[in-house]
């Protein structure tokens, strides 16, 4: 009889816990999907007045000791909409491959550290939409080492308490397993 006064609350704590763990991701998947709510604009073909309010940022550039150096960089969208751009001539990096991890939809507003490029030498470019950006020996160096920045605070907030919430029940059922065998 004791043993199932122990095994309710924690089975109510349980279904607590999932219901949780489901709110957090119903959550999650909201704010996920409400910057999809504002209009996005194709300026592969750059013929949209949005495309003009697209402007890359070199962030640092970093020695990695090697002959190779890494560069971060940003973007920063000043227009009211969503701009994408396939990789291309209208979005490629130089020298080496056009793609080279930078994105192809920029969300409104400013977002430093987006994505790292590594070259050999001091010198790379990212053409995007009509104009050229250069990181070369005279852009600022790394304090540290770029690592790029994925997500945002809110969607990394969401996700830690998730994972707590899911991890809960995990807990709670190993430490009635250890209570019961002791």
């Amino acid at each position: 009889m004791k043993a199932a006064r122990l095994t309710a609350p924690r089975g109510l704590g349980l279904v607590l816990r999932g219901l949780l763990v489901a709110m957090l991701f119903m959550l999650s998947v909201g704010f996920a999907t409400t910057a999809q709510a504002v209009d996005t604009v194709d300026c592969t073909p750059m013929g949209d007045p949005a495309c003009k309010d697209l402007t890359a940022i070199v962030e640092c550039i970093w020695n990695n000791g090697d002959g190779t150096y890494s560069i971060a960089w940003g973007y920063s969208n000043l227009s009211a909409k969503i701009v994408r751009i396939d990789i291309g001539n209208k979005n490629g990096m130089s020298p080496g491959a056009a793609g080279q991890g930078q994105p192809t939809i920029f969300q409104i507003g400013t977002f430093h550290n987006v994505f790292v490029t590594t070259v050999t030498g001091t010198s790379m470019q990212w053409r995007l939409g009509n104009s050229t950006y250069t990181a070369n020996s005279s852009t600022p160096a790394c304090v540290t080492t770029p690592v790029s920045v994925v997500g945002s605070v809110r969607a990394l907030t969401l996700g830690i308490a998730l994972l707590f919430a899911a991890g809960l029940p995990l807990l709670a059922s190993r430490r009635s397993r250890l209570a019961v065998e002791a």
